[in-house]
């Protein structure tokens, strides 16, 4: 069984396993990698005629693995339990109907206001559930000309993937259809790149100079610095990003969402448990993810490290268990899933390509190389010639 994530992740896993091995006699030896080094990691092991029985598999991902043959069909509904298991989240990880992927975790996208910084400069902490954006910018320039600047009210970068999601569908569009083309336009892609463009010039988010960049990590972040009063961040990130900030966040949905014919959050796999094709094991690799989402004392050691629990039934046993933040994460998380939500589809192949080009075209924009416009019609394009649509 391998997967990514860091120390703290693989001791809470290892606890769960520790209850699968007791209670079946069967071994499991694990690996993990962070970051990139895991990806690296798993093509070498495919390439090299070893791949793991169990493997956790990234959202991106998912589709190309399916693609070249790799992974097994998983007996859903047989030897893996899924009664009570959102339809919705499990389609996330079906491939022309075939079940490729259990998600085991989900979250979704969140912003977060740091309550204790709009206090020091007297600026009122709109309400998450109804703000709009042009809420957002007008309380984020409050905060920045409040501060004189050593402080930005907000931040978010317009090579967000998961916030663009949310974005577009605000809008009755999407990133992907379920067969895997594009589901957005030019036009929705350059009202994007304009939203960031308006925010900068009105002084709610920094420009592309005015913050130096430290890195992924909460601590490395601009809210995590104190840098920015407000941020977009993954739900189930809560506890790590307010432990930088000593608890004054408050956390709620993206501007918009009320005032949207559609709502834009997903609940959104934090990725797939899959069983290689060519594994020398799958009944035991099945048991064991069946293990994984089903087992409650198991999922109370894993915690929502890796999103809530995908069944209610479980997430609500282990919501008690969980610290603080976490339980307001699983509760957001359960709160979401009260919605008529627009179903997450998988991410099509070369979407991580796509990503690392929106990334490339949105910085032209930043630093005021292309208008938003010509940008968007350049990643558009992009777009086209990658994904189809």
């Amino acid at each position: 069984m391998v997967w990514w994530g860091d120390a703290i992740r693989a001791q809470m896993t290892e606890k769960a396993l520790d209850l699968f091995r007791s209670s079946t006699g069967l071994e499991v030896s694990t690996e993990y990698q962070s970051g990139t080094a895991y990806d690296d990691k798993l093509a070498v092991r495919f390439a090299g005629g070893n791949p793991p029985d169990l493997l956790a598999v990234r959202r991106e991902t998912l589709r190309d693995f399916a693609g070249r043959k790799a992974l097994r069909p998983l007996p859903v509904g047989q030897v893996i339990i899924i009664e009570g298991v959102p339809p919705s989240v499990l389609n996330a990880g079906k491939i022309g109907n075939v079940q490729y992927g259990v998600p085991f975790g989900v979250a979704s996208n969140a912003w977060v206001i740091n309550t204790e910084l709009f206090a020091k400069y007297k600026v009122d902490v709109p309400d998450l559930d109804t703000w709009d954006w042009d809420t957002l910018k007008e309380t984020a320039a409050e905060v920045t000309r409040a501060s004189g600047k050593k402080v930005w009210g907000a931040t978010y970068t317009m090579d967000d993937i998961l916030a663009l999601g949310v974005w577009l569908r605000q809008r009755g569009l999407d990133l992907w259809t379920p067969e895997g083309r594009i589901a957005f336009t030019a036009d929705s892609i350059a009202e994007w790149f304009q939203t960031w463009v308006d925010l900068r010039d009105a002084g709610a988010i920094p420009g592309a100079d005015d913050i130096e960049e430290l890195g992924l990590a909460a601590e490395q972040t601009p809210v995590g610095r104190k840098l920015a009063a407000s941020a977009p961040i993954p739900s189930n990130s809560l506890a790590a990003f307010n432990a930088t900030v000593h608890g004054a966040l408050k956390m709620g949905f993206f501007p918009g969402e009320s005032q949207a014919d559609q709502r834009g959050h997903q609940l959104q796999p934090v990725g797939h448990w899959s069983v290689s094709a060519r594994s020398k094991a799958p009944d035991a690799a099945f048991e064991l993810l069946d293990f994984l989402i089903n087992n409650t004392k198991a999922n109370k050691e894993l915690g929502v490290g890796r999103g809530a629990q995908i069944k209610k039934s479980v997430a609500d046993q282990v919501a008690s268990t969980l610290g603080k933040d976490d339980r307001i994460a699983s509760d957001y998380t359960l709160r979401l899933a009260e919605f008529d939500l627009v179903d997450p589809a998988p991410d099509p192949q070369g979407s991580a390509e796509l990503l690392l080009a929106l990334g490339t075209i949105s910085d032209k924009v930043a630093f005021g190389k292309s208008s938003p416009s010509k940008a968007a019609a350049e990643f558009f394009g992009k777009a086209r010639s990658i994904i189809g649509g």
